[in-house]
């Protein structure tokens, strides 16, 4: 299939003040990424083919040496719901032809998939139609607590969502990797229950993605953002973040 390949990075450079030694220059991380694209035409389309697939590293440039540090990865979904509209494919074929993971996103539609749902057009209020998920985005375990994640997708949604909706379900879902995938603790409904800490790193990447403007659905496990109404700044982002972290640091140290 078609691919093409990006490269994300912010255009402006600034230092952020912060606790110690965790001063970041936001404009340092960047995304290399590589897409799927399908045709939509012709007799046999699938309607999957309105997603365009997009996956990459998160990287980071260092000052003085030639190569990069690779500290994540990041894979989203850019789906064309505008276009589908115009051609009468049916919102929900789309997300549900592709995987269990994009059909969650369907919870974003009202009940008979054509068009987003009440909760979406009162509170979020789009312009446009389109969907960008982030479906993963991953830190090495050895580059964690820098704010990378947040910065990754702050990156995608500014080079990949002008309009539209944009989603993600806040999830740790390297829980699972040691899980078979037929067991019963991999349903949605079981995972906090059944999977030792998944509760717990639940609630905290939820209350992590929310930072970047994210708002949870109505009973649903999805959350979404506008990425036309006015959000909180990527400096102001990142100090909140940073700030909780050195909280949490010293309340460790107190009951230590």
């Amino acid at each position: 299939m078609p691919s093409t390949k990006h490269r994300l990075k912010d255009s402006g450079r600034q230092a952020l003040p912060t606790h110690r030694d965790e001063e970041i220059e936001l404009d340092r991380v960047y995304l290399e990424l590589n897409s799927r694209v399908q045709p939509t035409w012709g007799r046999s389309v699938e309607p999957d083919a309105y997603i365009t697939d997009l996956n990459g590293e998160i990287l980071v440039s260092r000052e003085g040496a030639d190569d990069e540090l690779r500290v994540g990865t990041v894979s989203a979904h850019s789906v064309h719901l505008g276009e589908a509209d115009e051609d009468g494919v049916p919102w929900l074929d789309i997300l549900d032809a592709r995987s269990e993971d994009t059909a969650m996103y369907t919870d974003l539609f009202d009940s008979d998939g054509s068009c987003y749902g009440e909760w979406v057009e009162s509170t979020l209020e789009p312009f446009g139609s389109d969907l960008l998920i982030l479906d993963r985005i991953r830190i090495k375990p050895e580059y964690r607590g820098h704010g990378y994640g947040l910065y990754a997708a702050q990156l995608m949604i500014t080079g990949f969502a002008s309009g539209g909706v944009v989603a993600c379900v806040p999830a740790p879902y390297e829980l699972l990797e040691n899980v078979s995938p037929r067991a019963p603790s991999t349903r949605a409904s079981n995972r906090g229950r059944q999977i030792p800490g998944w509760a717990a790193a639940e609630a905290k990447l939820r209350k992590h993605w929310s930072l970047l403007g994210f708002e949870r659905a109505p009973n649903s496990d999805v959350f979404a953002l506008s990425p036309t109404t006015r959000r909180p700044s990527m400096e102001t982002v990142m100090r909140q973040y940073l700030s909780g972290k050195h909280k949490r640091r010293l309340t460790a140290q107190i009951h230590a």
